[in-house]
């Protein structure tokens, strides 16, 4: 089974206004996953840390953002799947798109060891597969965010205004193509958590399935009503059982948590 963490987590436009305000420097977000099938029961299956802070682009030595996404399987699910996930993403701190992204992958034999370079005025894109040196170029009349910067992309867009059934688009550049995927908003909810009860919108993300996701719309992603557009719940169904990731902490947020 291919358990690609953050496919499980950032998969969570139409509009014209955003705020990049929803963020800052020094940032950091903890997750747990869960993990429910016939053969496991309902087990704590990981963790996953997400930073921002500023950083230098390896390839340009330009200011950015420096995202640096950190998962990884633990206790009794590690003896069932062993995985520790790395992704790197350096974004343009006006356009707020990727410049340059990496992947450090081991998940149980399988292992990926990535990099890609975003010219974002060009459309060109170039990966590299540091474990062959296989480097490939791509283009595109889009632009394009990397798996890690979309969680934040996504989270600058202004929903003041926004209306059930209302969908939003992004183009994702994964492997070897460029993706539309679409979120629906379908409603508000509000949630129990650590914090207390979270007012938050509900976006359900419609996905290529195949790989990971066995169904076109394969979870609900909770984010809270607020400035600062947190992923508060995600939970859904894989290839094989269910999996639910939680927001158990967060630190150097820019704006209070909706709590009711």
């Amino acid at each position: 089974m291919k358990f690609d963490i953050i496919l499980i987590l950032f998969l969570f436009s139409n509009l014209v206004i955003y705020s990049q305000n929803a963020f800052q420097n020094n940032e950091e977000l903890t997750f747990n996953l869960y993990y429910n099938s016939a053969m496991t029961g309902n087990i704590t299956a990981g963790s996953i840390t997400s930073k921002i802070k500023f950083g230098t682009n390896p390839h340009t030595n330009e200011l950015c953002y420096h995202i640096v996404l950190d998962g990884s399987t633990k206790g009794a699910f590690r003896w069932f799947y062993k995985a520790h996930d790395v992704y790197e993403s350096y974004i343009n701190k006006e356009t707020l798109l990727p410049e340059y992204y990496s992947e450090r992958k081991q998940e149980g034999s399988y292992t990926v060891n990535m990099d890609v370079i975003f010219n974002q005025e060009s459309g060109d894109i170039q990966t590299i597969n540091n474990k062959n040196n296989d480097i490939r170029n791509y283009s595109t009349s889009f632009k394009v965010q990397d798996l890690l910067s979309t969680l934040y992309y996504i989270r600058t867009w202004d929903f003041k205004d926004i209306k059930v059934n209302q969908d939003f688009n992004i183009n994702l550049f994964m492997d070897d193509s460029v993706y539309n995927i679409k979120f629906v908003f379908t409603g508000y909810e509000t949630i129990k958590t650590k914090f207390g009860k979270v007012r938050t919108m509900k976006f359900v993300p419609h996905v290529v399935t195949g790989g990971v996701f066995g169904e076109e719309t394969p979870m609900i992603v909770y984010v809270s009503d607020d400035n600062n557009h947190l992923p508060v719940l995600a939970e859904g169904k894989l290839m094989i059982g269910k999996a639910r990731i939680e927001l158990i902490e967060h630190k150097g947020t820019t704006h209070p948590l909706a709590l009711e």
